[in-house]
């Protein structure tokens, strides 16, 4: 197994023996860990867990999840490469979960290309995670596996998002409908490709309710 490199965080009140929910963070192209985490779960309130990995290739200095290259490609072909990621995120995260105490199911939250990722993980292994967040992300296999014990899934998207435009995230959410996932889209207005702080707490509402006792 290739292992992912990754930074740990801890919030609210929590300390590192503790059995905690473990949220999976996923940056967006051309991020690090440490700015996923200051941009979105830096001043989240509950105790948990952050696990944040880095893309496996270089842009700009810093990290993403894709090699620029595939992006001359159709979506088809990034939908397959994305595929290949989600596997081998899902066997780094059980590596995780033996290393760290962890209370219950994950809880994945991806920006932009790790809204990618955990679109693709939401259609496929839906029985992975309490709670999946993609956030301007794109549906990108065609195929869904709906799985009786299916996680919830809450799509973010800004209806004003110049580079994954909203129909996108409407058609996504339609098809995981179809396929009869627990999912809703949270559109916010006005919003571009982008997590300004009411779209953040849009996300800990969300979280809130996965993780609550």
């Amino acid at each position: 197994m290739n292992k992912l490199t990754y930074e740990t965080y801890l919030t609210g009140n929590a300390n590192p023996t503790d059995e905690l929910p473990m949220i999976v963070l996923l940056h967006f192209m051309g991020s690090t860990p440490d700015q996923i985490f200051e941009l979105l779960l830096k001043d989240f309130d509950r105790s948990s867990r952050v696990i944040a990995p880095f893309g496996q290739y270089k842009f700009e200095e810093q990290f993403s999840w894709l090699p620029e290259s595939i992006y001359d490609r159709n979506e088809k072909d990034q939908g397959s490469f994305i595929d290949e990621i989600t596997g081998l995120l899902l066997k780094n995260v059980e590596s995780w979960k033996q290393e760290f105490l962890t209370r219950g199911a994950p809880i994945y939250l991806g920006v932009s290309q790790g809204g990618d990722i955990c679109f693709t993980l939401a259609a496929r292994y839906g029985d992975r995670f309490r709670l999946c967040l993609p956030v301007a992300g794109r549906l990108l296999v065609e195929n869904i596996n709906k799985n009786d014990h299916a996680g919830i899934i809450r799509i973010h998207h800004g209806e004003m998002d110049p580079i994954v435009p909203i129909a996108k995230a409407r058609e996504a959410t339609n098809h995981l409908l179809f396929a009869g996932f627990n999912v809703e889209l949270r559109e916010h207005h006005g919003i571009g490709h982008a997590v300004p702080p009411e779209v953040r707490n849009a996300i800990f509402d969300d979280i809130y309710e996965a993780i609550k006792e």
